[in-house]
């Protein structure tokens, strides 16, 4: 029985490139800043929530930038050990390179034409074929974040927590399912790596920020599919939203304004 193996995510390319007229050193240099100490006592109120990213919205597209795409960065990081990558948002899992790989592969059996004989079609050899998910085809990320309302210094932001690319799992029957988690990153550990690597900036090449600053200042477009319940759901799970895809994206909406309006109260004027 003959194997053959397409070239699968696992050969991707590097995401970084040199090409600057000038040396680009201070990108290299970028640390991330260190979130603020946050003490128990102080956290008044917090939720936390689930949101998708999908890079196909104009706000978005900057993630994709093909000189130094989102998808290989965290691909790369995950693939290489460079951070550890977790089986679920629970983030207790470890999954290895080699989990990995296994869950995006899929082996198929074909009957191809002889190679020996190539003039009789009816001379067939059985070949085991493996495909491959290739990273590029990632086009939504899941991030995991805390909204919190901290008293001592009376601001209400989000923390995020940990991002996970999402992908249609390779089926033998061709069924498509709906779209899970690959792995998890926690943000602290990608924080440093984020911190290096550029977003492109439309108006001045020379002032482009990192993708931790970016993530940082909230500049991505998303949209809410998990609130904190007692039965750990996405609100698409639940019985009035399963069939009905317009009042689970009216809950999502709601659940952003119930933000918006909490952060909004806090205040007096």
């Amino acid at each position: 029985m003959t194997c053959i193996f397409v070239a699968g995510a696992s050969q991707a390319q590097n995401s970084s490139y040199e090409d600057y007229t000038y040396p680009h050193t201070a990108a290299k240099e970028r640390k991330a800043v260190p979130y603020r100490y946050i003490r128990e006592a102080n956290v008044k109120w917090s939720k936390r929530i689930h949101r998708v990213i999908d890079v196909r919205e104009k706000q978005n597209k900057v993630m994709h930038w093909p000189r130094n795409p989102f998808y290989l960065i965290i691909w790369n990081a995950a693939m290489n050990g460079e951070v550890s990558a977790y089986a679920n948002d629970s983030l207790t899992s470890i999954k290895t390179p080699e989990d990995i790989e296994k869950e995006i592969s899929i082996e198929q059996t074909v009957m191809i034409p002889n190679p020996d004989n190539p003039d009789d079609p009816y001379d067939l050899i059985q070949t085991t074929v493996k495909e491959t998910y290739e990273p590029s085809k990632i086009v939504k990320y899941r991030i995991m974040e805390d909204w919190i309302f901290d008293y001592n210094y009376s601001d209400f932001r989000a923390r995020i927590i940990a991002i996970a690319p999402l992908i249609k799992p390779l089926t033998e029957s061709g069924i498509e399912l709906g779209e899970v988690p690959l792995y998890w990153l926690k943000m602290d550990d990608l924080r440093d790596k984020l911190a290096q690597e550029e977003v492109f900036n439309s108006k001045n090449d020379a002032a482009r920020i990192s993708f931790d600053h970016w993530f940082q200042m909230r500049q991505f477009s998303s949209y809410v599919v998990k609130e904190s319940n007692m039965y750990d759901l996405d609100i698409a799970m639940f019985e009035e939203f399963r069939d009905d895809g317009v009042e689970a994206l009216l809950e999502s909406d709601r659940i952003k304004n119930d933000l918006f309006i909490l952060e909004h109260d806090l205040w007096e004027y």
